[in-house]
């Protein structure tokens, strides 16, 4: 379908679900590329050095960028390497690493896809994972051997994980392959139905959910669930592109008879992407007024939703208002500095620059002592006059 090939999947990783930016891997290098191996990925490294500006402006500027982080969440494993310390020392020596930032995109058995030297804004940043993602493509070398004719499920398994790890269509190939099988319960099959599950509205998907319990006992909760998240969000995505508001409930309900758990969770982001991205305030703001005690009390999805009015409704009244009321109920002295942060914004646009800039005060001390970048809170400040 051609919206896989013109926008970027949305799949907010467990560990990012409520990340507005990049979500880098926090642990070493040898499991990165074993994780990067057994999935597909390719990793992107930013090698940087705590001395470099350029590496500061692109951790202040463009990693934290929405379309960026869903772009690299979805389609790279993440990781961040200083140079002059660690693991990053002899990463410098092996990949070659003499000035910085070197961006660089490595594939599981550790060899170089692409690498980028210097300061990225967002579009240039996405156009370099997008050159590194065709160069990693190997889609063409499956698609030989099976417009040959062979049809063993390493061959179709492989072409059709390769597809989605290029963000190009895979059901017609996967329904061809599981329609040609006797016996859908096998290790290989369930293994190949928990791959071309990618989204919610397709038959495959529902075969996934039917084997829920043989697919948890092969590949563990955790990786369903992720792999479902992600079929939920492509689908979500898809809803956005035609404006299906039935695509987007389809999507939701899906995922709650799925994983019961996830329901509320799925339903708030998919609603706040759905909605700011056709530019429906309204319906944003009613869909929030409904918003489950289990979405209420979570501070990282209710900053998530201060995040995207802030940035999309900033002079919708009604909006601000309700994204100040639910973070005042959340934040408090020692909630992450971030989350206080967006308070403070959400102060100042309702009008409460007084109210903002006595949380600032507080907040940049603290954010110092934490070793933060406290140069935007500052600037911020300024700007309300303090």
């Amino acid at each position: 379908m051609r919206y896989l090939t013109v926008v970027c999947l949305v799949f907010f990783v467990w560990t990012g679900l409520r990340s507005e930016g990049i979500v880098f891997h926090q642990g070493t290098w040898p499991e990165a590329l074993a994780k990067a191996k057994e999935s597909g990925q390719l990793i992107f490294v930013d090698a940087y050095t705590t001395w470099c500006g350029p590496c500061k402006l692109m951790s202040a500027k463009t990693f934290p960028d929405k379309s960026v982080g869903e772009f690299y969440n979805t389609h790279f494993l993440n990781v961040k390497l200083d140079m002059e310390k660690g693991e990053g020392l002899d990463f410098s020596d092996k990949y070659g690493v003499s000035a910085f930032p070197t961006l660089l995109y490595i594939d599981g058995e550790g060899q170089l896809v692409m690498k980028a030297v210097g300061y990225m804004d967002p579009a240039k940043f996405l156009d370099a994972g997008r050159s590194a993602l065709k160069k990693g493509d190997k889609s063409a070398l499956y698609a030989k051997e099976y417009d040959a004719g062979k049809r063993d499920f390493n061959t179709v398994y492989n072409y059709v994980k390769s597809l989605n790890q290029a963000g190009k269509p895979s059901l017609k190939i996967a329904n061809d392959y599981l329609n040609s099988q006797k016996d859908l319960t096998t290790p290989d099959n369930l293994r190949f139905i928990l791959e071309a599950a990618t989204e919610t509205d397709s038959r495959i998907f529902s075969l996934a959910v039917k084997s829920k319990e043989a697919l948890v006992k092969l590949f563990g909760e955790e990786k369903v669930k992720s792999r479902w998240i992600q079929a939920g969000h492509r689908t979500v995505l898809k809803a956005v592109e035609f404006q299906s508001f039935d695509l987007l409930t389809g999507a939701q309900q899906e995922i709650r008879a799925a994983m019961p758990e996830e329901g509320d969770a799925f339903e708030f982001n998919s609603n706040i992407h759905y909605y700011t991205s056709v530019k429906d305030g309204e319906s944003l703001y009613k869909a929030m007024k409904k918003l489950p005690a289990s979405v209420e009390k979570d501070p990282g999805l209710i900053n998530h939703l201060s995040l995207e009015v802030e940035k999309s409704f900033n002079t919708d009244e009604k909006l601000t208002g309700l994204c100040e009321q639910l973070l005042s109920k959340l934040i408090n002295s020692s909630s992450a500095v971030e989350h206080q942060f967006t308070l403070a914004r959400i102060y100042a646009l309702n009008g409460k620059a007084e109210k903002a800039s006595k949380l600032l005060s507080q907040l940049i001390p603290l954010a110092k002592t934490k070793g933060m970048d406290t140069v935007p809170m500052e600037q911020f400040r300024m700007k309300l006059g303090s």
